[in-house]
């Protein structure tokens, strides 16, 4: 679908980062292929990471967001909230899917992708705003539903029932997911650590000798609409 060059494709994700851990793979093809894409991001603000033991600012954060989209060939991208990363929770659930709304009207998308529910508070409160959003509505018509995953859901998070899988072929894409994700400076981890660029590739390869092929990123189907 993504070749046809037709497709309005619409990321939303929790912070900034896991658009190429989740999407990486899909932006960079869809932008190729001349499909109008858009990828919000829930989330920034101040932040202190431990693994760098050093303070992020938002503007950083927004920065490497930016910089990686326009790697990836993306330029269209919205910011939620600039002042609340890690506490999504806090803000009343109806104002995040008021939104959600608000751009679902504007940009009338066909494909949506959301994050896979996870551990993470600001993950499972953007997962469940998307839910409320993408409910049933007169005149709003999506091709496809999905989630998009990444390495740290396999901590103790049970699997969801009822949904498909579905693979996207990114063997032509896997270096520039991975320098994408390099962009992300703040982020970046040790080679053993699940988000590194190193197991991200290994994670892409594992996803891609499931289906047959080099590397893949693994979707998870809420619905679909055959034309």
């Amino acid at each position: 679908m993504l070749e046809s060059g037709k497709e309005r494709v619409l990321v939303f994700v929790p912070h900034a980062d896991d658009e190429v851990l989740g999407c990486g793979g899909l932006i960079e093809k869809a932008c190729r292929f001349n499909n109008t894409v858009k990828v919000v991001l829930a989330s920034v603000g101040n932040s202190f990471f431990w693994h760098r033991e050093q303070p992020v600012t938002a503007n950083s954060r927004k920065q490497e967001f930016f910089d990686a989209l326009s790697y990836l060939g993306c330029t269209d991208q919205e910011i939620m909230y600039d002042d609340k990363e890690n506490m999504l929770d806090t803000i009343p659930r109806k104002d995040i899917v008021t939104k959600i709304d608000i751009i679902l009207e504007a940009f009338k998308p066909t494909m949506v992708f959301i994050p896979y529910p996870s551990f993470n508070h600001d993950h499972q409160t953007l997962f469940e705003a998307c839910i409320a959003g993408l409910r049933p509505v007169p005149n709003r018509y999506y091709s496809l539903i999905a989630m998009y995953e990444y390495p740290l859901i396999v901590w103790q998070y049970p699997s969801m029932k009822d949904v498909g899988e579905m693979y996207l072929d990114i063997s032509e894409t896997i270096d520039k997911k991975i320098e994408a994700l390099r962009l992300h400076t703040s982020q970046l981890r040790e080679a053993q650590h699940l988000i590194s660029p190193e197991s991200v590739r290994k994670w892409a390869e594992k996803r891609g000798m499931e289906v047959g092929l080099e590397y893949a990123e693994k979707y998870h189907l809420l619905r679909a609409m055959l034309a």
